[in-house]
């Protein structure tokens, strides 16, 4: 009897998963941090509300307020890259605050 024969296959270290990490992680926005579900600010100060996602390829963020996008006309609030900012808060900023983050590979809204 003699031995069957042996398919030996040799793959590239690219299929054997060396991907480097960055390449392996890409998808849609995911949760990086808690985030506090009710903040309380001090009228006529300024307060930083976190967007705590992360993704790869880094998400795009946008603010609403109950339920209307924040946008550059509104003055006293900034969107940052870490968050929105709202500069001396008033009481009519009390409200729901919603961050939607966006990738290529899909959206989480916190």
């Amino acid at each position: 009897m003699s031995p069957s024969p042996a398919l030996v296959l040799l793959l590239p270290p690219l299929l054997l998963g060396a991907l480097p990490p960055a390449a392996a992680a890409r998808g849609p926005p995911r949760m990086a941090d808690k985030v506090a579900p009710r903040q309380v600010a001090r009228l006529g100060r300024t307060v930083r509300l976190q967007c705590p996602v992360e993704g790869d390829p880094p998400p795009l963020t946008m603010w609403t307020k109950d339920g209307r996008t924040i946008h550059g006309g509104w003055s006293r609030f900034r969107v940052l890259p870490q968050g929105l900012k709202v500069k001396a808060v008033e009481a009519e900023d009390a409200g729901v605050y919603v961050c939607k983050a966006t990738n290529g590979f899909g959206s989480l809204s916190v």
